[in-house]
């Protein structure tokens, strides 16, 4: 991850900034705050007739207020896109019934722990919704949320959890889906005790899905940059060592119009490996697969315990309309198999997302606004941008208390990479597609990713 150009001198001053700034926004579109009482109406009409300089005016008017998200959806709205797990999923919400219905068409997660294979791609997830426990600070946005109560799989097998403590939530948009889907336990018990992967519990996992897509590749071609994190559960290793490993990956890369895809000088491709082809079933998205097992799918970490071309991981690129702009969000759906009959062993099982965004100068008028999102932390943000600040706010608690706060360095020594720095000093890098941007930073053994989708400009 590059590191930002230049340091700003203080951090606190631009913690207070991004407070300031962050409660100010949310305050204003909450529709609460006061005025400065130095600057009420009627001391400003008093100090002009005093000077005979008040300006003509007439009657007040309210300018109306954009809708946060449709007044109602039902199954004829399908929501196309990606989790963080490495999952292509379609979401449906009936807000009538409060019922909603997700279906995992490929995953890298297994219907129970303990397991590699078989996954719940192919499994629909169904159940009820209410808005959240913990309301949003306004009706509007609370309206615009909706907290998965129950879930019951097709199948009757596979796992997937609703921890009250830490439940999955849909933000719903105006063409736009993101929060959190059931999570699910992962673990391996392994063979001969070799391969041993730790139970680990994700309540949640990010989601992020478009109520239109691309289906024509020729406007998807160009040059992008990409941010992507993926976790490898194996750790890379059948040995004892760390597993669930974060692996991330910044590029600058061109995608061709027939699917192939061209990296910057020196460097390789990590959103392509076979050429991005419509996928067989016609749901709206591509793929980039091995089924001639001649070139694997490329991975982030520095290594696979498959080394050959034997993994059949995959590929899924979704290609979100929103606002009228693109926005390309890649899944990596890893792949792992232990049949000790066949005696077929191949463990990719590297799974995660990754946005693109064009390869082209940002501007603090494309970034400004509220934005809403989940992340590797698994935590739900809202992201207030002004200018080149940011203030990070919980959208559950009422007191607006900021989570903290980063800086923005709009230079760009590449174009639309900009880095950030937080108040403790902790860089990152951001690119933003459209409405849609995507943020990593932190310490780089154990960083955050998070996708956010603009709220309100």
């Amino acid at each position: 991850m590059n590191q930002p150009t230049q340091r700003r001198p203080s951090f606190r001053h631009a913690f207070l900034a991004a407070t300031g700034v962050g409660l100010s926004l949310a305050l204003a579109a909450c529709g609460g705050g006061d005025g400065d009482p130095t600057s009420s109406p009627a001391a400003a009409n008093q100090q002009c007739a005093q000077t005979n300089s008040c300006p003509d005016s007439g009657p007040a008017q309210n300018q109306p207020v954009a809708a946060l998200c449709p007044a109602s959806l039902d199954y004829g709205t399908v929501y196309t896109g990606g989790s963080g797990a490495g999952e292509f999923v379609k979401m449906q919400f009936d807000t009538t019934a409060g019922t909603y219905r997700i279906q995992i068409i490929e995953s890298a997660i297994p219907k129970k722990p303990g397991d590699v294979q078989p996954t719940r791609a192919g499994v629909t997830l169904e159940g009820t919704f209410t808005h959240p426990d913990k309301p949003l600070p306004t009706p509007a946005q609370n309206a615009c949320a909706l907290q998965l109560k129950t879930v019951t799989a097709s199948d009757g097998a596979s796992q997937a959890i609703i921890d009250p403590a830490n439940p999955p939530i849909v933000f719903v948009g105006n063409g736009v889906a993101g929060g959190g889907i059931p999570g699910a336990t992962i673990a391996f018990d392994g063979i001969f005790g070799i391969g041993v992967i730790p139970p680990k519990t994700f309540p949640i996992y990010p989601v992020l899905a478009f109520a239109q897509t691309e289906s024509d590749f020729s406007k998807v071609a160009g040059s992008y940059n990409m941010i992507g994190y993926h976790i490898v559960p194996s750790g890379a290793s059948i040995l004892d060592g760390d597993k669930f490993i974060a692996a991330t990956k910044t590029s600058t890369e061109t995608i061709n119009a027939d699917g192939t895809c061209t990296p910057a000088a020196g460097t390789d491709c990590f959103s392509t490996g076979q050429p991005w082809k419509p996928r067989a079933q016609h749901d709206g998205a591509f793929e980039s697969t091995n089924t001639d097992k001649t070139k694997h799918y490329p991975y982030f970490w520095k290594e696979s315990v498959t080394t050959d071309q034997s993994s059949q991981a995959k590929g899924v690129l979704v290609i979100g309309k929103l606002e009228g702009k693109l926005v390309p969000l890649v899944i990596r759906v890893g792949y792992a198999i232990a049949d000790l009959t066949t005696f077929e062993i191949v463990i990719d099982d590297e799974s995660g997302l990754a946005l693109l965004a064009p390869n082209v100068k940002t501007t603090t008028a494309v970034l400004n606004g509220s934005y809403i999102g989940s992340g590797s932390d698994l935590k739900y943000v809202s992201s207030i941008v002004q200018n080149n600040v940011v203030a990070l706010i919980d959208p559950q608690d009422a007191s607006l208390h900021p989570l903290g706060a980063y800086q923005m360095d709009l230079t760009q020594n590449a174009p639309g990479f900009v880095n950030t720095v937080d108040n403790s000093g902790q860089a990152g890098q951001m690119i933003t597609s459209g409405p849609v941007f995507a943020h990593l930073y932190g310490d780089p053994v154990n960083p955050t990713f998070r996708v956010s989708v603009v709220a309100s400009r």
